[in-house]
């Protein structure tokens, strides 16, 4: 159904009358141009509802037979249609019955208030009655945190019986299903790969911690094994060397900040450089971190192993045959210290699970690596020597008692580094899906702010957009702007047609796009093959001259240099009279486009003539409003009596003309643009008013005023006007 509503003021009161126009058929339905993309609808049909609008009557839908024959007759009272529908000629080509709808009262329709009242959800208040209806309330916010708190995953291991029917929320288990159930793994080996390469900013510390433990095992290594052969020493001091070397390493340059007082400024020698920048490289390389982890490993082990290499185990089992058979107390650390062994094995359990940015499931497997060798050593290796030692609890024998020491230590190291590895990973995967929404939010924001710049006029968008969000209308009040009207003529609204009205409309846009930069010439809309535009919407137009350099040496019509002296006048008077000129040039610069297109299309074949389409313009000039209108797909829109008068003027023109109002045309007399009077033309409300046409000569370029005002004469009317 194809439909064009009309609004008709009654009088100057706030009575106002409509006028509806209903007609059915088929059309075509798109997007055309380039700039300020509107979707818009073309066809016979629509023509025939907009003349069915235009010759309707206030207060009544004018419909066609055929959109009558669709409705139930019953539901309307039907009067015949109006005498300027029998006469409208659009209408005539199309013969057709034309009739009046008005709704019958029904009691149903007197009860619409009280059962709109009745729904509770439904708010018929006005925006600017209640801006803030739209605000969440504070406590709604804080229960709607509540719940997002509640839902977020803080922990790995979950379990449900299946007699259980408590509710999962279906979020937490895709997050769940991300990661791996034992090793705390993701799923999705690219997100696993950059989670582990990225930098560990907590590296210094786990060193300064690796350090202070391997101090502790060359140190209980020392104490409980007296008997220290060179070899051993020198494992000592090697282990105790790498250590403090890493140490050094990672802890040199916050050390030297320190140092200096947290002095940006200050220099440091090359050597120092070469070890921040070797710090970074450690920090910021997965290989590295992991090279640096292994070495810190191997040291503590070098230092264990030398309380196993320092002991004779058969000596130790000889003496303690002898000591029962002849009875006296020997030593029994004469090898080692059974439970400092165990003791320096839980303390490396620990460290194994101490680094971050390191493979869970490689600390999980390097620490059962070590449980399973100690419980070798504990049962079969030295078997002997741990039997004999104190046990920590009287029903557990010795050896099970160490074992069990040495395996809760890294049940309780996996369970809380799982914990931790969980949180962490949730945290990045939870910031990683953040990054991504607000990608996506950035790019949908910046398409956004595209489309409406594509729809509004650029220095409207940013207030627009601050307006409705504080539920305001936009409007803006301009006193002098010039308002322009170009219609294509002799087009048939087909496909083929449709095709050519798009690549005009393009050139035209694009056209439009050189006077939007330097002239704020805005294109207004399109309505089937008319075109609208008004120069005079913002005021940076002064401001663009005195900013730009290049004004005067752009590729525009030659005759804007004409306007450079008469705008640094109107920099100081404010009349801003310039945009009649500029608007009139844009006219004329819109007949070069069409005249170069119909050049283009003549020699191409088409099943009509396509290289005669002409165009008509009316031009006129005045205090306007401007504003957006529309709660959804909002549009621009200006509204005073210069737009009613240009569109006039276009509509009652002739094709390959310009025609202006007396006012526009005095001023661009000051231009040196002549005007030629046309004589009275009768104006739909104004009545009969002086009109005239700008001068163009074949060339399509203006023609010098040569009188000193505008000329009243018909006798001055050019030559070519038929019927005029």
């Amino acid at each position: 159904m194809a439909s064009r509503i009309g609004r008709k003021g009654v009088n100057r009161s706030l009575n106002i009358g409509m006028r509806i126009g209903v007609h059915s058929g088929t059309l075509f339905a798109g997007v055309i141009g380039e700039a300020k993309l509107q979707y818009d609808i073309w066809g016979t049909d629509v023509n025939i509802a907009s003349r069915l609008e235009a010759t309707g009557s206030p207060g009544y839908v004018h419909v066609s037979g055929r959109t009558l024959s669709s409705l139930n007759a019953e539901e309307y009272r039907i009067y015949p249609g109006t005498e300027a529908a029998q006469k409208d000629p659009v209408l005539q080509k199309h013969p057709m019955s034309t009739y009046l709808l008005a709704v019958i009262p029904s009691r149903d329709s007197d009860n619409i208030i009280s059962v709109v009242e009745g729904v509770p959800n439904l708010d018929l208040q006005t925006v600017g009655s209640n801006r803030k209806s739209l605000i969440l309330k504070p406590d709604s916010l804080s229960d709607e945190m509540r719940e997002e708190f509640r839902k977020m995953p803080v922990g790995g291991l979950k379990f449900q019986f299946p007699w259980s029917r408590r509710e999962r929320n279906v979020k937490i288990e895709k997050v769940e299903r991300d990661l791996g159930l034992y090793c705390v793994a993701f799923k999705d080996k690219s997100v696993e790969w950059n989670y582990l390469h990225q930098p560990d900013y907590i590296f210094k510390y786990s060193v300064a911690l690796g350090w202070g433990i391997g101090c502790c095992l060359i140190y209980i290594q020392s104490v409980n094994n007296s008997d220290l052969f060179y070899t051993g020493v020198f494992i000592d001091i090697m282990a105790f060397f790498v250590l403090t070397f890493l140490l050094f390493i990672c802890w040199y340059k916050k050390v030297c900040w320190w140092h200096s007082g947290q002095n940006e400024l200050r220099s440091y020698g090359k050597l120092s450089c070469a070890i921040f920048h070797l710090f970074e490289k450690i920090q910021h390389s997965f290989v590295l971190r992991l090279t640096v982890y292994m070495m810190i490993i191997v040291c503590y082990y070098m230092v264990l192993s030398l309380i196993l290499m320092s002991c004779e185990k058969d000596q130790y089992e000889l003496d303690i045959i002898e000591s029962k058979l002849y009875n006296y107390d020997m030593d029994p650390f004469t090898c080692f210290h059974p439970w400092a062994y165990t003791n320096m094995m839980a303390l490396i359990l620990g460290m194994s699970y101490t680094f971050a940015r390191i493979p869970f499931a490689l600390k999980t497997f390097i620490g059962c690596i070590e449980a399973v060798a100690f419980v070798l050593v504990v049962c079969f290796q030295y078997a002997f020597i741990f039997e004999h030692s104190v046990t920590t609890s009287p029903y557990l024998k010795a050896e099970i008692a160490h074992s069990c020491r040495v395996c809760m230590m890294l049940i309780t190291m996996y369970a809380k580094e799982r914990q931790t590895e969980f949180n962490t990973k949730m945290n990045y995967k939870l910031n990683l899906d953040l990054q991504k929404k607000q990608k996506s939010a950035d790019v949908t924001n910046q398409s956004i702010i595209i489309l409406l710049n594509n729809i509004l006029p650029s220095h409207v968008v940013e207030v627009y957009l601050s307006s409705i969000a504080r539920h305001e209308l936009y409007y803006e009040n301009y006193r002098m702007v010039s308002v322009m009207f170009a219609m294509l003529t002799n087009f048939q609204m087909d496909l083929p047609s449709l095709r050519v009205l798009n690549d005009i409309i393009t050139a035209f846009d694009r056209l439009l796009s050189a006077y939007k930069q330097y002239y704020v010439v805005e294109k207004i809309k399109v309505v089937g093959c008319t075109y609208m535009a008004a120069c005079g919407l913002d005021f940076s137009l002064i401001e663009n001259i005195d900013s730009n350099s290049n004004f005067g040496s752009t590729s525009l019509s030659s005759e804007l240099e004409q306007v450079r002296s008469r705008l640094e006048s109107s920099i100081r008077e404010r009349n801003h009279d310039e945009v009649a000129f500029i608007m009139a040039t844009f006219a004329l610069d819109l007949m070069r486009v069409l005249s170069v297109c119909n050049k283009a299309y003549a020699g191409k074949p088409f099943d009509r003539a396509l290289s005669t389409g002409e165009i008509r313009i009316g031009i006129s000039t005045g205090q306007i409003m401007a504003g957006v209108v529309g709660a959804s797909q909002p549009h621009y829109d200006i509204w005073g009596n210069p737009v009613n008068m240009a569109s006039r003027m276009e509509s009652t023109g002739l094709s390959g003309h310009i025609q202006v109002t007396k006012e526009t045309a005095q001023t661009l007399e000051e231009f040196d643009v002549m005007c030629y009077y046309r004589g009275l033309t009768f104006v739909k409300g104004r009545g009969e008013i002086p009109t005239y046409f700008v001068g163009i000569d074949k060339d399509l370029k203006f023609m010098s005023k040569k009188i000193d005002r505008v000329s009243e004469n018909p006798s001055d009317l050019k030559p070519d006007l038929d019927g005029s």
